[in-house]
């Protein structure tokens, strides 16, 4: 591994690890010296990478952003499909990568008051409920969703699924649901 690679891998840990103890403990009962203890570095190490608690939380936050638009931009075959699709990809990237589930802990914890303002106006432009309106009323269209306010619809959908992964976050012996399961709070019978 070249020293720029250890460099990046370096900052990716630091990353992850305030990722975990800020789930695990919260911003506030997080320490940057806990985070520098658990990975057995300096704290001066750590601020090598980052200048404070506040913008490793903001690192994090800014990744969770991203990473939430990112099921957004798939392409729709059927709005059912979508759902399946955007269901199964969730749960493969929690089963794979524990990070991933920790963000939908992370993510309403940041946009709480008491967040630094900065962290906070970031983790609240995350609008993915919004944005699965113009699919549900697609699917409500050809009779595939469930007839109701499609906002509503939207709602219950996706808080299900952000309930399931972050009680995987908390405890990854649970079995996670199967799709069907999940699309039978929007699916039409």
């Amino acid at each position: 591994m070249t020293r720029k690679e250890q460099k990046e891998q370096r900052r990716i840990d630091i990353l992850y690890k305030g990722l975990e103890l800020f789930v695990k403990r919260g911003y506030k009962n997080t320490k940057i010296t806990d985070i520098a203890d658990e990975l057995n570095i300096s704290v001066g190490l750590l601020f090598h990478y980052y200048k404070s608690k506040e913008e490793l939380y903001y690192e994090l936050v800014k990744l969770g952003v991203e990473g939430t638009n990112k099921p957004i931009q798939k392409e729709m075959v059927s709005p059912l499909d979508y759902f399946k699709s955007f269901i199964n990809d969730i749960f493969n990237a929690i089963k794979n990568d524990i990070n991933v589930a920790r963000m939908f802990v992370l993510m309403p914890e940041a946009q709480k008051i008491g967040t630094p303002d900065n962290v906070r106006e970031l983790a609240l432009k995350v609008n993915i409920i919004e944005s699965f309106v113009p699919i549900i009323i697609k699917g409500q269209e050809n009779k595939t969703i469930k007839e109701g306010n499609p906002l509503v619809l939207s709602n219950a959908f996706f808080r299900s699924m952000f309930g399931v992964c972050q009680g995987y976050a908390l405890d990854q012996s649970i079995e996670l649901p199967d799709d069907n399961c999940m699309l039978d709070i929007i699916r039409r019978y």
